[in-house]
């Protein structure tokens, strides 16, 4: 399979879940994103100094992130989902 196809179905597929999932489903999504947006890489600001081997890894953090946003996913303490 095409990398790009992969990329196109991935994005289809994330745009499609907020209509899917249920209220309690989609919050646990957001919940689970949320736990999933920051590196715990031990620093007191996390990504502040790349280690080597973490770029991969603050990407794919980035990339929760990103997903997050697109299913605009908030904190509890921002009136809910």
């Amino acid at each position: 399979m095409a990398p790009d196809a992969q990329a196109i179905a991935h994005a289809k597929l994330i745009d499609a879940l907020p209509d899917l999932l249920t209220p309690d489903a989609r919050r646990a999504l957001c919940d689970w994103l949320a736990e999933r947006q920051v590196l715990h890489d031990g620093q007191e600001d996390p990504g502040a100094v790349i280690v080597d081997g973490l770029e991969t890894e603050l990407a794919i953090a980035e990339t929760f992130r990103r997903i997050a946003e697109r299913l605009n996913c908030r904190r509890e303490d921002d009136a809910g989902y």
